[in-house]
């Protein structure tokens, strides 16, 4: 991997293969290392499948910038050239395949690491998390290897550190005629832990000159910004900065932003690029560029027949901007993926612009409401925007070359509370229902929030409890649905998504005040436009810090019952059969500062009273468990009918509901 040592026992393979799968010219992979392979799992078998193994290593490409397909990368013309006039990088691969591919099920399915980790053995095998897999207890449940998918991973993200066996991408950096471009950026610091005493910036600063620099702070997103005195804070060195005197924390939940100037800004849209050429790679080829044979060419064609894609959050967003550039045509202009789903993602990144942060999201309630990624178009289907008449949407290109994948798209209740969800399936100014694509699917994720069974904030900075409800088993029933859908055109399960025509989804929803522990949060994120200066179509941003213009787009938030859990959309188990009030949303706590905003990425669950005395104690309007079910029996049978009818519309496997049903039989009150 990029910046590992020699401890790996590297294996060097120059022109061999990458999943047992080699280059092309067209592709521009042009070198493969595999620097380890060993069997995964301790050799153990899944299914008619049998083993897998792993192999790890980097690619070396290179992009024309000539190419139209390239001239969207932002700044690739700015960038070193070697004596054929290509662009090179090299990034990090990952790979977990059938040791006999054709046992396997001929299908690749690439996960978009999110900052450099791997989630999808987590997310769609239930198994303990893990960068660089290698255990039985990584495998879990065994389900992506019993379906027979070849695995692959790839470093695309600019700036991420050589540890904890991150994907990383090495890219060039961009210079003028006169030298180095130069320019002055600003990075938001937020921290959700009291001791946060030093804070690291995106780039390093050309000077620590602090009058050539400005730390800004406000308590909310609302508030405008005062400046910190100098003589309050200071550089630590080129790319970090504290409060003075030395060893003043943070304050938490506090929006801190730093302007400053930074030098040689990455070409970090390389990293669409190098997804697009490491899956064309993988899915096409027969031979590398030297004429080295590919081991799957006796039969004159890749093992592989198709390839899939899913990404979680920022890897979602990464696959919603990754479509809409035009990056799933390769060079030779064949389709990269079949099919896609994004997951829990309703934006796009902030990844193909000078002095690029792809880290950021944009927005997440409190702070980071001013970064790219969160503009017009939402859609994927042609929209006018009301504001600047433009017509565009997430297919406009793909839809033009005739290579846009089948997607399904799921998201949870956070996003229509923190990215504006509902102008996916709105219009702009939110009056209306549109139509998506018939080669797309919206899955809501009725009370289900963003993060899953892992919460993303600290203990203590969300006022409420955390909504763990598990949606993964959605997302099993979302690939094997796209897979069938690729591979043989069986139509997936309908779109289900709460709608304006239908009166479920509405401006704004209250939740009864009396609920013990409820705290009420105000409403959604806005979604105003930003000006990002006049250059932002081309990737530079001038305007330092970006202005709130007073247009904005119009946000919409699902329908809630008498329990406060929503409507509309995909309602699981969890919710249709509840033991207490789940929400997509949370709000900030005292102690996490920002009081009352709505909480990063979290949802709050408010369980039910156990019996009816506990309930009129509590003065809880909502009915009692014992009011609500027999015993523990009739809940696991309620909960194995509502199982059982979201299975029979292909909505949930055969083995999820079991497992539905054996959780519920354990619940006690």
């Amino acid at each position: 991997m990029v910046g590992a040592g020699s401890g790996l026992g590297r294996i060097v393979v120059v022109g061999a293969m990458l999943a047992a799968c080699a280059a092309t010219a067209q592709a521009r992979v042009t070198t493969i290392e595999i620097v380890k392979r060993e069997p995964f799992a301790g050799g153990q078998s899944f299914g008619s499948v049998g083993t897998y193994e792993k192999m790890v290593g980097r690619f070396r490409g290179e992009l024309d910038p000539k190419d139209p397909l390239n001239a969207i990368i932002v700044d690739l013309d700015k960038a070193p050239r070697n004596a054929r006039g290509m662009v090179e990088y090299s990034a990090d691969f990952y790979i977990l395949k059938p040791v006999d591919l054709a046992k396997g099920n001929g299908a690749l399915f690439y996960e978009l690491s999110n900052r450099g980790n791997k989630g999808m053995l987590a997310r769609f095998n239930d198994a303990a998390g893990s960068n660089d897999p290698t255990t039985l207890q990584h495998a879990g449940n065994g389900f992506l290897m019993q379906q027979g998918y070849t695995l692959l991973w790839n470093g695309w993200m600019t700036g991420l550190p050589a540890a904890n066996d991150a994907l990383r991408i090495e890219l060039p950096v961009a210079t003028g005629p006169a030298g180095p471009i130069v320019e002055t950026v600003w990075d938001e610091l937020l921290f959700n832990e009291a001791d946060a005493k030093q804070a690291r910036l995106s780039f390093k600063t050309v000077s620590t000159d602090k009058s050539q620099a400005t730390l800004y702070v406000r308590e909310r997103n609302s508030e405008e910004p005062t400046v910190i005195p100098a003589a309050n804070w200071e550089f630590v060195d080129a790319q970090a900065v504290r409060l003075l005197p030395a060893g003043t924390p943070f304050r938490i939940g506090a929006i801190y932003q730093l302007v400053y100037k930074a030098a040689n800004p990455p070409v970090a849209g390389i990293g669409f690029a190098a997804t697009r050429d490491i899956v064309s790679f993988a899915r096409y080829a027969t031979a590398d560029d030297a004429g080295t044979a590919d081991p799957l060419a006796a039969t004159g064609r890749p093992a592989l027949s198709r390839a899939l894609s899913q990404g979680n959050s920022q890897s979602g967003r990464y696959l919603r901007d990754f479509i809409y550039s035009g990056f799933n045509e390769d060079e030779a202009h064949r389709v990269v993926f079949e099919g896609s789903i994004p997951t829990v993602a309703s934006g796009r990144m902030f990844l193909n612009y000078r002095f690029a942060q792809p880290g950021r999201i944009n927005p997440a309630g409190h702070g980071f409401m001013f970064f790219p990624g969160g503009e017009f178009p939402f859609a994927y289907e042609n929209q006018t925007d009301s504001f600047t008449g433009k017509n565009d949407g997430i297919l406009a290109r793909c839809s033009a070359s005739r290579t846009c994948p089948k997607i399904i798209h799921l998201n949870s209740g956070t996003e229509y509370w923190q990215a504006g969800q509902s102008l996916v399936t709105t219009d702009p100014l939110g009056q209306h229902d549109t139509t998506p694509p018939d080669n797309v699917r919206i899955w809501s994720m009725a009370s289900v929030a963003h993060q899953g069974v892992t919460p993303a904030m600290p203990k203590g900075v969300c006022a409420m409890p955390y909504n763990l409800t598990d949606y993964r088993p959605l997302l099993r029933a979302a690939l094997v649905a796209l897979d069938r859908w690729v591979k043989d055109g069986v139509e997936p399960p309908a779109s289900r998504y709460p709608r304006i025509a239908d009166g479920t989804l509405v401006e704004s929803v209250k939740l009864n005040a009396a609920l013990p522990g409820l705290a009420m949060a105000k409403g959604p994120t806005s979604k105003p436009r930003i000006d990002f200066g006049p250059q932002a179509d081309q990737g530079i941003i001038g305007n330092v810090l970006p202005v709130a213009l007073k247009d904005q787009y119009r946000v919409r938030v699902p329908t809630v019952d008498a329990d406060g859990n929503e409507t509309a959309g995909l309602r699981l188990p969890a919710i249709t059969v509840p033991t207490g009030t789940a929400t997509g949303w949370s709000v900030r706590s005292e102690a996490g500062g920002g009081t009352g905003e709505l909480c990063y990425l979290d949802g709050a669950f408010l369980p039910f009273a156990k019996t009816k005395a506990e309930r009129a104690a509590d003065k809880d309007p909502r009915p009692s468990l014992e009011e609500r079910y027999r015993d523990a029996a009739d809940y696991a049978d309620k909960v194995r009918q509502a199982a059982t009818k979201l299975a029979s519309e292909g909505y949930l496997l055969p083995d999820d509901v079991k497992r539905m049903v054996e959780r519920a039989a354990t619940l006690t009150w």
